[in-house]
């Protein structure tokens, strides 16, 4: 326990532990915390230094004595330089290298609810100027109620030391230091050391490969400046610290620690709590005390922390923000039921109809079948589906992990991607067509759907119901996969199995319930027509496809691909009329078939995108807005001069995005809004990869596009709907 008494005008603070009893002498007050237990060690005392001053008194032990370890022992201190010699003008660092003994640890510069922090007082040659600490990241203590901020082990401290110009060579430049510390266990013991390093002085100085190593590790355990912006909120009785999702970018169940630059702000012994939001994370961080001042900046070091053990440290200074009461994060159910829901509205979205042929020829090919059977083929397809999103998320859920910045519709920013599966369209509508005979396990449609190959194509129309989709994003699907992207592993891939579920939902009741089948015909010449008829959505989806090719690897490098739909041609014609002939002659066909196929493959994966995304004059002859490209510096700078902001976040394979440009943004109406209310219109192409936007999605707790924000010059940015119309642009404005 601790009891405080003066002598001779020196307060003391007594620990009295049950064996040891330690005494501590200061040279100013002991400010104790809050709750009556621990030691705090004040720094200013009006002009009178915080110089601890140790006599350490013994108890005896019931029959024998036990004296603690003396100071030296405890850390092992020494100056370690870069460089070999030192030139005029020139900076040279220095590290300050601690050996701690195991057990004990020192103090970062906010040694949290007790101790003091690692000083040093520096005798240098005339000229000689030293800079201050570069702190590395801290580790945290807790020990009997009491936090500390502070390192165990080996660690280096690292210090610029600035040489005058007039330094002349052949000298040496003497380096002196006084250094003191306070290492704690169960009992806390001061320390100190002068230690002296001398170093030549030449016309250059070079790194000095002994200490590389050492200085390389030093440097990496720095926190860095923070690229991403960091708000705060206060409480009767916390501190809320808010993180965007910008900074937990390729972070799989990302834990948070803060370590506040400021002392008597928050109570260090205290497990912060993290709360998910929509746009990141909140850390709620105790008070010190019900009255601890409220900083104009929480200033501090924020660690993240992956699952995997993969931390990244940023210096931060957060200023305040709004309460976050609003944008509370959702409950790992409600993001379920989201994901459901917008796998069902996938069902309707244009990107998904070429699809939706496929499954009405296969539906009026099982109209004569029994129930059970229908049902087994409804199950397959759902089978499929939710397959096919599983794996689709367990992808996306590696990538980010290590550290790649990808989103909702990853794979379509890859060229090769996109033309392979132009080729299976155009495959497929050529089998549609009846040029191609490629049967109905591969297409879901035609015949014998009732044995094995028939319940194959049942899965493989529902792996194929998921590739289309994923280039549109349903209502309600946005906040789902944002809250996917910070969720642990098993609760994102659940989220995903949702989205399949949802989206073979509609395919899965028909199968249950037959009564609708009555109004269709009787299976006949009505459905190859039906079925001929219903390719040419897929050469549609052809002719898009080769158009966003364009976009992403220019005019000019889109001929392979074409011609690959040519050598595809070939390969199907080839391979149907040899079928026919004799074993040779089908074999011959066959390996031809197959080495244009593996030609065209070959054409399609050596498409490489440009650097750009959009082509500039597709961009021009297409966007009724007077766009800007955009970027987080250009939109902060509009910011700043007040101005009104429409920020469109887009791709071209998103078809969502494309429908709402050409329904609601390129409207005259929306047009002359913005001009009226002089709204700058930034673009960002997600078209190819992108880490700055997709880490601005990130912020909004997107993982794909679209996304549509409105600045309205002050305040909060506004967050359009997924889906627009003229009127619901119109309504967002007017609120500028």
């Amino acid at each position: 326990m601790l009891e405080e008494f003066t002598i001779a005008g020196f307060q003391i603070v007594e620990w009295r532990a049950s064996k040891p009893r330690l005494f501590v002498l200061l040279s100013c007050v002991a400010a104790r915390k809050r709750d009556g237990v621990g030691l705090r060690i004040a720094k200013s005392c009006k002009g009178i230094w915080a110089v601890a001053l140790v006599s350490v008194l013994l108890a005896a032990w019931s029959s024998r004595a036990d004296e603690p370890p003396p100071p030296e022992d405890l850390v092992k201190a020494g100056l370690v330089a870069e460089t070999a010699s030192v030139a005029g003008g020139a900076t040279l660092w220095v590290a300050l290298h601690l050996e701690v003994k195991k057990g004990w640890h020192i103090y970062w510069r906010n040694p949290g609810d007790s101790g003091l922090p690692t000083e040093i007082n520096w005798k240098l040659p005339p000229g000689f100027s030293a800079g201050r600490i570069h702190w590395p990241v801290p580790e945290h203590f807790v020990q009997n109620g009491i936090g500390n901020y502070g390192y165990a082990g080996t660690t280096d401290l690292l210090i610029p030391i600035t040489a005058p110009a007039a330094l002349a060579a052949g000298q040496a430049a003497p380096l002196g230091a006084e250094v003191s510390w306070l290492a704690c266990a169960d009992i806390c013991i001061p320390g100190a050391a002068s230690l002296r390093l001398s170093l030549p002085v030449a016309a250059r100085s070079a790194p000095d490969p002994a200490v590389a190593p050492l200085f390389a590790a030093a440097r990496r355990k720095l926190p860095v400046a923070a690229p991403f912006e960091t708000r705060f909120t206060v409480s009767p009785h916390d501190f809320r610290l808010l993180v965007p999702a910008a900074a937990l970018a390729g972070l799989r169940e990302p834990a948070a620690t803060f370590f506040p630059k400021g002392e008597s702000l928050i109570d260090a012994a205290a497990e912060p709590r993290i709360d998910r939001l929509r746009d990141g994370l909140e850390l709620l961080l105790p008070k010190a005390s019900a009255g601890a001042a409220t900083p104009a900046t929480l200033d501090g070091v924020l660690l993240l922390r992956g699952a995997d053990g993969t931390e990244r440290a940023f210096q931060i200074s957060a200023n305040p923000g709004p309460p976050a009461q609003a944008k509370r994060g959702l409950a790992w159910w409600q993001a379920l039921l989201l994901a459901f829901a917008g796998g069902v509205v996938l069902n309707a979205m244009p990107c998904v109809f070429p699809i939706l042929s496929l499954k009405l020829l296969s539906l009026a090919g099982q109209a004569r079948g029994q129930r059970a059977e229908q049902l087994v083929h409804g199950l397959i397809y759902t089978a499929g589906v939710v397959v096919s999103f599983a794996a689709l998320g367990g992808a996306l859920i590696a990538f980010r992990a290590s550290g790649q910045a990808l989103g909702w519709g990853f794979q379509l920013q890859s060229p090769a991607f996109v033309a392979l599966l132009a080729y299976l369209f155009f495959a497929l509508g050529l089998s549609l067509s009846g040029a191609l005979e490629l049967g109905g396990s591969l297409a879901g449609a035609g015949r014998r759907l009732a044995g094995r190959s028939g319940l194959a194509g049942s899965f493989f129309t529902g792996v194929l119901a998921t590739i289309v989709a994923t280039p549109c994003t349903a209502p309600y699907m946005g906040a789902a996969l944002g809250f996917a992207v910070l969720a642990p592993t098993a609760l994102a891939i659940g989220i995903f199995l949702m989205l399949g579920l949802g989206l073979a939902a509609p395919y899965l009741v028909a199968t249950l319930f037959a009564g609708w089948r009555r109004v269709l015909p009787k299976p006949g010449k009505w459905m190859e027509f039906v079925k001929q008829l219903l390719a040419f959505p897929l050469y549609g989806t052809v002719a898009w496809l080769v158009w966003v090719l364009i976009q992403q690897v220019g005019p000019g490098e889109v001929f392979g691909a074409l011609f690959g739909l040519v050598l595809v041609a070939f390969a199907a014609w080839l391979y149907g009329q040899t079928r026919p002939a004799s074993t040779l002659i089908r074999s011959l066909g066959t390996g031809f078939a197959v080495a244009g196929t593996a030609a065209a493959i070959f054409l399609a994966a050596s498409l490489t995108p440009t650097g750009g995304g959009t082509a500039p004059a597709l961009a021009a002859a297409h966007d009724g807005l007077n766009y800007e490209p955009f970027s987080t510096r250009r939109l902060s700078a509009l910011k700043a001069e007040g101005k009104p902001v429409f920020v469109n976040m887009t791709a071209s394979w998103c078809i969502t995005c494309l429908a709402n440009e050409r329904v609601a943004l390129d409207s005259e109406a929306v047009r002359k809004a913005f001009t009226e209310r002089g709204v700058v219109p930034l673009k960002g192409d997600w078209t190819n990869q992108n880490p700055e936007i997709t880490q601005f999605l990130q912020q909004f707790g997107r993982s794909g596009v679209p996304l549509y924000l409105f600045y309205p010059g002050k305040g909060e940015p506004i967050v359009l709907p997924q889906l627009l119309t003229v009127a619901s642009v119109l309504d967002t404005l007017a609120k500028s």
